[in-house]
């Protein structure tokens, strides 16, 4: 958790953390900016809160961290664009460098953030150059990262907001699943009240605003998958498609709050009546839901839960990535990911790694799924859960789990 992050520099031997200006959302500076949106610079210095750097415009938004705020001008920023006009390295170098200077930078500093990737490489290898004597920008493993073992358990006020993004994205599910209920039957496809087919891009349409009224958005853009299209697990659905009567449909729902935090859900549908394949293959979903849930505590080692979930499948006559890894029949992806600031952050549950071990404060998904493409029907469920302060698996998506919905006749 955030708090441990002067453990985690000191361990590395990180002497500074930058997140550079940029005005894509970023969780890197949302999560130091104790989630108060600007697009300016942020540096920590190991054992000291850290600062923010923003253009003027923005310093009431930045103000709201409750940390200290500069302006880009208290560094000169308005000055050196005078002096060096289109000279942008000149700018970067010099402005930098009375940063760097002003609070006493040096050693070894780490460059994070979501950027510009041309524009981040060239900013570090103008600096390399201007300040080469007194700082080395160094990089760390990918998925391990000082941002990925923080981000990797919630304090109590994360807890607490990720519990309310739950809710809210739990209601707009259940109000989904209502709305589509209330449409009828004709001609093996789901109609409204005025006898014209209801397509996927229409349901996308009404969840949106349903997110809308919740003060959630739909950023990544949520999954509603029907049929063979249920079956590729990361399909989005076509949006002219017609919903049919007992094809699968893969609802894959994970808003967030604007600059804030996710939820990340999954419910497999039958709209009218179910399959009896897809009837016996939702059970054995299920029943892997069920056994990864309790399964899953303070100390376990999450690869253990996914092998689990994989033997289960294997039993079941499903192929699955433990042994048929390039396998897209079966169940074809891993068990889990954390969820916070991103939609996928640590814990992870990889196959064969036995990197991460789940502990109090973890907020991760539970998703497994079956795909057979070929056959034209996928099943998932997902809820997310948290081991909450009590080391208790606590979940926090509240939606119903059946798998058939009734029309109106």
């Amino acid at each position: 958790m955030k708090s441990d992050l002067d453990r985690l520099m000191a361990e590395r031997a990180i002497d500074a953390l930058l997140i550079l200006p940029g005005e894509n959302e970023d969780p890197y500076r949302a999560y130091l900016s104790n989630g108060a949106q600007h697009s300016g610079l942020v540096l920590k210095r190991c054992g000291a809160p850290p600062v923010l750097i923003v253009n003027s415009m923005e310093r009431d938004e930045a103000a709201h961290s409750g940390l200290v705020v500069y302006l880009y001008d208290d560094f000169g920023y308005s000055e050196l664009a005078h002096t060096y006009r289109d000279d942008r390295d000149a700018i970067t170098s010099t402005w930098y460098g009375r940063i760097f200077e002003e609070f006493g930078v040096g050693g070894r500093v780490g460059i994070y953030g979501v950027s510009d990737l041309n524009n981040a490489l060239r900013t570090v290898r103008i600096l390399e150059k201007a300040l080469g004597d007194r700082v080395t920008f160094v990089t760390e493993e990918a998925r391990d990262t000082i941002f990925d073992r923080a981000y990797e358990t919630k304090d109590p006020a994360e807890l607490t907001r990720l519990r309310d993004v739950a809710r809210r994205t739990s209601a707009v599910a259940c109000a989904t699943r209502e709305w589509l209920a209330s449409h009828r039957a004709a001609d093996g496809m789901v109609v409204g009240a005025d006898g014209q087919p209801l397509r996927i891009g229409d349901v996308k349409r009404y969840v949106r605003g349903l997110l809308f009224a919740e003060g959630l958005i739909d950023s990544e853009g949520m999954i509603f998958a029907q049929g063979r299209d249920a079956a590729v697990p990361h399909s989005k659905g076509a949006d002219d498609e017609p919903l049919r009567l007992g094809a699968t449909i893969v609802f894959d729902l994970f808003p967030r709050e604007p600059g804030g935090y996710f939820h990340d859900m999954t419910r497999t549908w039958c709209l009218g009546y179910v399959p009896p394949e897809v009837q016996a293959v939702y059970e054995t979903v299920m029943e892997a839901f069920r056994r990864a849930q309790a399964m899953c505590a303070p100390g376990v080692s999450t690869s253990a839960v996914q092998r689990m979930v994989c033997e289960f499948f294997e039993a079941a006559g499903h192929p699955t990535v433990l042994h048929t890894p390039a396998t897209t029949d079966g169940y074809t992806h891993s068990l889990a990911h954390g969820v916070g600031l991103n939609v996928h952050e640590a814990p992870y549950f990889p196959t064969f790694s036995e990197r991460y071990t789940l502990q109090t404060g973890n907020v991760f998904t539970i998703e497994p799924g079956l795909y057979y493409a070929d056959r034209g029907f996928g099943v998932r469920i997902e809820d997310t859960v948290c081991l909450n302060e009590a080391g208790e698996l606590e979940t926090l998506t509240a939606v119903p789990y059946d798998l058939i919905i009734s029309l109106e006749s």
